[in-house]
């Protein structure tokens, strides 16, 4: 479980069908996308990425417009409460849903949001140090069968019992398969594409 991230994805279908058939990234657009989102910056195009990793550091942004599809990676959107980032991250112009996730492993931190049509649905983020942060919205399908114990972690003898009723990069690992159809750790047999494959653009920020 080494996966790092911090993402926002905007869409008006279901992302899994645009992934699913093997998109084009549209650099033009990507470079738009990211111009618009970090204003008054200057980028500098770097080789490109792929959505197996959307961790960028401070400094860079990387972003992916598919058409149907956006994604954008930028530190930003890693902080603990996502219900509280920057209005211009969830503009509607954008997609009518905008989902936000952000993921730590060395921490154990999972956190992630929906908002559909500008309106806030569910935020959650969690962590075993810090507890839930946020809980706000009803609780997702995928989610269910985590707060009602069927992934519980198992207490080992002379231990701690772990301070969460699941352990967060699980759920982290299934929000991203429910959503977008991939992980960044997990069962290629189940994923709409590997992430691997797909190319993102990098870009330096000046």
């Amino acid at each position: 479980m080494g996966a790092q991230a911090w993402f926002a994805a905007y869409f008006d279908e279901d992302p899994k069908d645009v992934l699913r058939a093997k998109p084009i990234l549209n650099r033009a657009a990507s470079r738009e996308l990211a111009e618009r989102l970090i204003p008054s910056a200057s980028l500098n195009e770097r080789a490109d990425g792929s959505l197996g990793f959307l961790n960028p550091d401070k400094g860079e942004v990387f972003v992916g417009d598919f058409g149907g599809l956006k994604i954008i990676a930028h530190e930003e959107l890693g902080i603990d409460a996502l219900s509280k980032i920057d209005p211009r991250w969830r503009s509607t112009d954008l997609g009518s849903t905008t989902y936000v996730h952000a993921t730590h492993s060395i921490v154990d931190w999972c956190a992630f949001s929906f908002w559909q049509n500008g309106e806030l649905i569910r935020a959650l983020s969690l962590a075993p140090d810090s507890g839930i942060i946020e809980d706000i919205g009803d609780r997702l399908p995928f989610e269910v069968p985590y707060w009602n114990g069927a992934h519980a972690l198992e207490d080992e003898d002379g231990e701690e019992p772990y301070p969460l009723p699941f352990h967060p990069l699980d759920l982290s690992a299934s929000a991203l398969l429910d959503v977008l159809g991939f992980q960044f750790e997990g069962r290629p047999s189940d994923w709409v594409c590997d992430p691997m494959d797909v190319p993102i653009a990098h870009f330096e920020i000046r």
